[in-house]
């Protein structure tokens, strides 16, 4: 009996042991990174757009390798216009706690989020569902989501529109303001709406900036 207590201490400290060292080297890693846009991609940026990027971090890490996609991203966000915002734009997302001070649906800077996000794995696409004068509903129902502080859904389930995770408020969006279910495809059949490539499909988006391919 002391000896099988004892084997599950040793396992419990040799797993905080492995957590605390994988993230104080992302931590450093992140710290001495740097990662921006160029001026003319920041040109390319719509009110609307989505963006998608790698995080630091085990979670972030653990998100991208296990969904094994084309492009390593483990994350989603919806690009705001403001005339007052860095590079005139602001970013909603939603976020667990567990990576954030707020649990759910916030706002964070571009300069934050690309200081948060890996090298050479942004992406950002635009949905073809929307035009220039139409655009503008995608933002505006972040910002209606924001303003409710929407918390984040830990069960990942799509069916419960009470919380989301980070994929389901651009789903959502496009779901109540344009009557389109982005995971699902042309036979109306369900997608695995955990995967990541429903936002570079190209029946619904079109790539704008994508640094994956560096990589």
């Amino acid at each position: 009996m002391k000896k099988g207590l004892f084997a599950i201490l040793i396992f419990i400290a040799a797993f905080v042991l492995f957590l605390s060292t994988y993230d104080l080297r992302s931590e450093q890693k992140q710290q001495y990174e740097s990662y921006d846009l160029t001026p003319d991609e920041y040109a390319m940026l719509k009110d609307g757009d989505l963006i998608l990027r790698h995080g630091y971090g085990l979670v972030s890490d653990a998100i991208a390798n296990s969904m094994n996609e084309e492009n390593h991203v483990s994350h989603v966000a919806v690009l705001v216009k403001s005339d007052t915002a860095s590079h005139g734009f602001r970013i909603v997302h939603c976020v667990s706690q567990s990576l954030s001070p707020w649990d759910g649906v916030q706002e964070q800077s571009f300069p934050r989020f690309l200081h948060d996000s890996q090298k050479n794995s942004i992406m950002v696409v635009r949905f073809k569902g929307a035009n220039d004068s139409t655009r503008h509903r995608i933002s505006e129902k972040a910002l209606e989501y924001l303003d409710k502080r929407v918390t984040f859904d830990h069960a990942f389930d799509i069916s419960d529109s009470s919380q989301f995770y980070c994929s389901e408020l651009p789903w959502m969006i496009f779901k109540n303001e344009f009557h389109v279910d982005i995971f699902k495809d042309k036979m109306n059949e369900q997608k695995d709406h955990m995967k990541f490539s429903n936002f570079w499909n190209p029946e619904y988006f079109e790539v704008i900036i994508n640094h994956n391919t560096r990589r």
